[in-house]
């Protein structure tokens, strides 16, 4: 096991420093020896076990022994011999009294395991630092990997049967016949089946499956309570379990697992199912407003066309009027104008007399009344709405008179039947009011029932309205930390901002005074930044970076990298990556037990995972000479690749990837990133398929973060219409490597006001490539009378920051940056509550505190060159990341061939796992080379600068290509060339 070779001063004083007592076990012992046994002592203090080689261990550590037991440390360690190694350990274990790990002590730690650790879910890391705890504490010797393995594994089977038992003791009789019940089999399909499918496209029939499934959940009558203790992680564990089981095999299961598996399996799809159920209503509500406004503007551009030059029509028929004035119009119009002419010119006029919203309005009620009208009784039915906002009572009593169960249902409604205010548009009143027999006005039904779907749509976006047992749509209380103001200094603390809202804003009005006071006085010698007129408007002109020189060795590199690796299969490059890093262990099986080798696993995920990396299928790699069948690789993608172990095997490559980094080659590590979004075309039955206006073309986006030397640190799967400042912060926050960002790149898209509010509060800088810098704006720290800036005066907005705002809502702010970083809401969810138009008072504040930071970057970004270029190199490396996409997942015409959403993430996920891993052997490749000093002198420092490992020249990813002249394709009697 490599040991840790850089250490901080505090790791150094928290781990190796050597007591007094400690130095007197060391007298009389001869210098080399001293150090040795120092250093046995040490680690296993660290570590609960001793080393097995000290061929690895750390300079730093071995000078800080050193400097304290007044020891040379020039050579390092001598070699031990073994007999040595075994005096070294009999002297550690009577220093410190070390007990012997018998029959005894598995039993107590067994029991620990079961009742203290599995209970946390704790991830490898997590478990190891836990363990190396307990055996220290116990002053017992940590048994060896395979032993420890072994007592970890008994020790998972005891906790799942003693929680089995658990869920399955709280379930009545009635619980346990649905249960069963769910499993029985007809017509080829289960409840369970069925209830496992995905909802598939916004269309009423995928609503009503969705209504029934939900349904078939709810009638079981499983209360969240059942599993209220247990961790979310191990559910998820065992949903997993559940979901890649049919119902044979559920029915297989002892009766305790079985209904343990079904409540994993169905208390968390029941919350999943009530968040598709809105996310189907959300859409179909907005495909109905934007078909119908797309079929009006098609007929006003036809319309438009249909009567061409009618000023000249109009002239001619003037004319010959005159001519004639007593003529009939069929002897004297019609033979200069003809009749159809006419009658188009009529029709339009006719039907230029409505107007736009009217004709788009009269398009939605025609397409909901004939087909999707039958969805609101279905979902008001199943669906509980609910609201923290008084402002929006009005559009829930709506709802409740729409949902009421009355066997007649009127096609008007009085006006003091229903609510009108926030729930009807003011520019719809006029068509949801109608006048009645009498002259009174009253409600149409139709129009009105559209008008609530609109309102619930835009609340339900932004969680104004929430609905009850949903994940995504709950209530947005839940998303803030509920012990925020139990722990309120330890999560300042975690976000480094201080307690005080005064000391926060008198820092951040330094900071924005120090800014503008620094660009102010620069800006006229600044020769790159100008203020010149436009339009009568005052704006920024900004000259381009001049392009840099090319690097002149690059080619050549990569001419070496195919002469030296030509046709390097991308599987075997895969499997490299695996024999080094065993990333396969990544991937633990969701089924009950492993009956296959873990070589074979090993084998096995390597060749599923590059079919579906690559897009070609599992089909095509089981036809190839693997000797393995497609029912097994089926097997693998089922049990062993989910979205969890694919992240935690990218995560593992990307570490893996800046460890084996030359810093004389790459440079220092970079605590910068840059981030940005791809489109990838996808089937369009489901939910996530989108129209991208952009880039044209249906498909969904991959939102990546990349490294300033090209390694993914984080991917996402997102809709073309999810924001991509969520998608950023959510990768800055949640990659889960070893790289500490402290500097995001990003372009126009990646960045808002808001976003730059939360990452102030985060304590990362947002620094993103603004396309229209022209129309960017300052704003002041303090009243013009108070400071002027006489260079910067034209680009200053009216107001200056309301810093009392800020200080205001502080503690909601750093309250939402809190749910943030913990992981209690997600980006999308936080940022999705504040929409432009709103009034909401945070979000007022998070709008003054990102004015505030957008103007300190701004003064930064438009007076600081070197800045400018760091960023637009940062986001070049994405743009030649995104570049290699395509080269990699080629398969079906680079679409994703799946309408089930997992399958989406894990095809992406997967991409991701390939290109990760090409450049991790690239890395290795090029700095092969570059250790020949041939090599070395010839590259320049602008090749150096300019060097990334994602040449793809030397890569094969298509297979094997073979040439046998001595055999035929089948008929044999086909015609040969002479």
């Amino acid at each position: 096991m490599c040991m840790q070779q850089i250490w901080s001063d505090v790791e150094l004083r928290a781990h190796w420093i050597v007591s007094d007592a400690e130095l007197g076990l060391l007298k009389g012992i001869s210098e080399p020896r001293r150090l040795t046994l120092c250093y046995y002592l040490k680690y296993f203090q660290l570590h609960a076990r001793f080393p097995t080689s000290l061929d690895f261990v750390s300079p730093q550590v071995l000078e800080f022994l050193a400097s304290q037991i007044g020891s040379a440390d020039d050579n390092g360690l001598p070699v031990v011999p073994k007999r040595t190694a075994r005096f070294y350990r009999r002297q550690v274990v009577a220093f410190l009294d070390i007990q012997h790990f018998d029959k005894e002590a598995r039993a107590v730690f067994l029991e620990w395991l079961v009742e203290t650790v599995l209970p946390t879910a704790p991830n490898e890391a997590t478990s190891d630092a836990a363990i190396t705890g307990w055996f220290l504490s116990k002053r017992m010797i940590r048994p060896k990997a395979k032993a420890l393995a072994n007592l970890m594994a008994k020790a998972e089977r005891r906790f799942e049967r003693s929680l089995f038992a658990r869920i399955a003791g709280r379930l009545s009789d009635d619980h346990r016949a649905r249960l069963d019940a769910l499993l029985e089999t007809a017509d080829g399909l289960s409840p369970f089946a069925e209830v496992s499918r995905s909802s598939g496209a916004a269309s009423v029939e995928n609503v009503l499956r969705t209504v029934t499934r939900l349904e078939t959940v709810c009638a079981v009558r499983l209360d969240r309570t059942i599993l209220a203790d247990v961790h979310p992680d191990i559910i998820e564990r065992f949903r997993l379990r559940a979901g890649t089981e049919d119902a044979w095999d559920m029915r297989r299961h002892p009766d305790e697992t079985r209904y343990a598996l079904l409540c994993c399996f169905l208390i968390p799809r029941a919350a999943e199912l009530t968040d598709e159920l809105g996310d189907l209503l959300i859409s179909i509500t907005h495909k109905i407003s934007a078909r119908a406004e797309t079929k009006v503007i098609k007929e006003l551009v036809a319309e438009f066309r249909k009567v061409e030059g009618k000023t000249t029509l109009l002239f001619k028929m003037a004319l010959a009027a005159e001519a004639e004035p007593t003529g009939r119009v069929c002897d004297v119009i019609f033979p200069v104008v003809s009749q159809k002419t006419i009658s188009d010119l009529a029709n339009e006029y006719r039907t230029e007399n409505p107007s736009f919203s009217y004709r788009v309005h009269r398009k939605i009620r025609r397409s909901y009344a004939q087909h999707y009208r039958r969805i609101l009784p279905v979902i008001l039915k199943t669906l509980t709405f609910r609201s923290n906002n008084q402002n929006w009572r009005t559009l829930l009593d709506a709802i409740e008179v729409l949902a009421a169960d009355t066997s007649r249902k009127p096609q008007y409604f009085s006006l003091d039947e229903v609510p009108l205010d926030g729930v009807v548009r003011p520019k719809w009143r006029d068509i949801v009011i109608e006048p009645g027999p009498g002259g009174q006005s009253r409600i149409n039904r139709l129009n009105y029932e559209i008008c609530v779907l609109q309102s619930l749509r835009e609340r339900l976006r932004t969680k104004e309205v929430w609905i009850e047992g949903a994940a995504r749509y709950c209530n947005p209380d839940q998303d803030l930390p509920q012990d925020f103001d139990a722990r309120r200094e330890q999560y300042f603390q975690d976000l480094g901002q201080p307690l005080e809202a005064g000391f926060f804003v008198e820092r951040l009005k330094g900071d924005l005074i120090a800014a503008l006071d620094v660009f102010n006085r620069d800006l006229p010698s600044n020769k790159d930044v100008a203020l010149k007129s436009r339009g009568g408007k005052i704006r920024i002109s900004l000259k381009p970076l001049q392009a840099q020189d090319d690097p002149a060795m690059l080619d050549a590199l990569k001419e070496e990298l195919t002469r030296r690796w030509p046709m390097t299969n991308l599987l075997d490059v895969l499997k490299e990556v695996d024999l080094r890093i065993g990333f396969t262990k990544s991937f633990p099986t969701a089924a009950a037990r492993q009956a296959l080798s873990g070589d074979e696993v090993s084998r096995r995920l390597l060749l599923a995972l590059y079919g579906i990396g690559t897009n070609i299928g599992l089909k095509a790699i089981a036809a190839g000479p693997h000797n393995v069948t497609y029912k097994e690789l089926l097997y693998i993608r089922q049990r062993f690749i989910h979205k969890n172990a694919l992240r935690a095997a990218t995560r593992a490559i990307a570490d893996a990837t800046n460890r084996v980094r030359a810093t004389d080659i790459w440079g220092d590590g970079s605590s910068s990133c840059a981030s940005d979004s791809t489109q990838l075309g996808s089937w369009d039955q489901n939910l996530m398929t989108e129209w991208h206006q952009r880039y044209g073309g249906r498909g969904v986006m991959i939102y990546w973060h990349v490294d300033a030397r090209a390694t993914c640190i984080h991917s996402q799967l997102k809709q073309v219409s999810s924001s991509e400042v969520a998608s950023m912060i959510e990768g800055v926050l949640h990659h889960g490597t070893d790289l500490e960002i402290d500097r995001q790149f990003v372009d126009t898209h990646g960045q808002s006001v808001v976003g730059f509010a939360l990452c102030y509060l985060l304590g990362f800088e947002l620094m993103p490539r603004f396309k229209g810098i022209a129309r960017q704006k300052l704003v002041r720290a303090l009243p013009k009378s108070e400071r002027a800036y006489p260079n910067l005066e034209p680009l200053f907005v009216p107001k200056p920051i309301n810093w009392d705002l800020i200080a205001q809502h502080y503690d909601e702010m750093v309250k939402l940056a809190t749910a943030l970083k913990q992981r209690t809401a997600e980006p999308e969810a936080i940022l999705r509550r504040f929409i432009r138009g709103q009034s909401h008072p945070v979000f007022a504040a998070l709008l003054e505190l990102g004015k505030a930071a957008k103007t300190i970057f701004l003064c930064k970004y438009l007076g600081d060159k070197d800045l400018r270029r760091e960023i637009n190199s940062g986001l070049n490396v994405i743009e030649r990341w995104n570049g290699v996409n395509d080269f990699i997942f080629y398969g079906n015409g680079n679409e994703l061939v799946s309408n089930r959403r997992d399958d989406q993430e894990i095809s992406v996920l997967s991409l991701h796992l390939l290109q990760a891993s090409m450049v991790y052997v690239n890395t290795l490749m090029i700095q092969d080379i570059l250790a020949d000093q041939v090599w070395r002198k010839k590259m320049t420092t602008r090749d150096m600068a300019a060097l990334n490992p994602l040449p793809h020249s030397h890569i094969n990813p298509y297979g094997v290509f073979d040439l046998d002249m001595t055999t035929r394709l089948p008929p044999n009697d086909m015609p040969v060339a002479a």
